[in-house]
């Protein structure tokens, strides 16, 4: 059976990057690919990957580990650089570690690229053939997801506008995720104005999501809600100072 890693990667903290889960173990499933382990990252990968430490950490697993595959959900999961770095990336995992990056969401093309590498079977001739097709069609994949991503911001761009610093929908409606509660607020600036540290508020604040799941308030969000109160702000760092 051939051995595999699961990659899961959204680009902000509130996200839930298990939805992703699901589809990729039956997918690995399917083709008879061992999940040998998950990597779950909360980063963007628009930014320097240096910064990726879950994505290099899963990298050098992958090589150490002889892994065959590393799953993901979309090919925009596994990078957002340009698609010539990108590529290259991939290449070398193929060509140096005989790794390959699968797509669940790759539309036809992950499944082209493994009905080429049965050439592989025909010695040196299709060995030559199979990885010349793979870069091809690995090409055309990328290129796909990259165009994917950029379509949908320019239709978030063409559907909302700006309307005294608020951002709206072209029909007025308020753009975006839902606010808290204003208990949660409320709570918020009372902790604050005792003097606890913002992270000591993200950690002991709960609140429910539309899914009736507890969640905790990120450090941003408590850091945006003392922001907002310009009077908590001010008080607490005349008194305490800012932490």
């Amino acid at each position: 059976m051939s051995r595999g890693l699961l990659h899961l990667r959204v680009s902000s903290r509130d996200q839930d990057p298990k939805l992703q889960e699901r589809e990729c173990l039956e997918f690995m499933d399917a083709r008879g690919v061992e999940c040998v382990k998950v990597f779950v990252e909360k980063c963007s990968a628009w930014k320097d990957e240096s910064k990726r430490e879950v994505f290099h950490e899963m990298l050098e697993y992958a090589k150490s580990h002889n892994i065959d595959f590393i799953v993901v959900w979309n090919m925009d999961r596994f990078s957002r650089q340009p698609e010539e770095r990108v590529l290259e990336q991939v290449k070398k995992l193929s060509l140096l570690h005989n790794i390959q990056v699968v797509a669940v969401h790759g539309d036809a093309w992950s499944e082209l690229v493994e009905s080429v590498g049965k050439f592989k079977e025909m010695g040196f001739v299709g060995q030559a053939l199979s990885d010349f097709l793979e870069t091809i069609i690995r090409g055309y994949e990328f290129r796909r997801a990259h165009r994917e991503s950029e379509v949908k911001s320019e239709r978030v761009k063409l559907a909302v506008k700006v309307k005294d610093g608020v951002t709206v929908s072209r029909k007025g409606k308020k753009w975006g995720r839902r606010s808290l509660p204003k208990r949660v607020r409320d709570e918020v600036l009372r902790k604050r104005r005792e003097g606890m540290t913002i992270r000591e508020i993200a950690s002991s604040t709960m609140y429910y999501d539309k899914h009736r799941n507890e969640k905790k308030v990120s450090v941003g969000k408590v850091q945006q809600i003392i922001n907002d109160d310009k009077e908590c702000s001010k008080k607490v760092s005349l008194k305490t100072g800012v932490n």
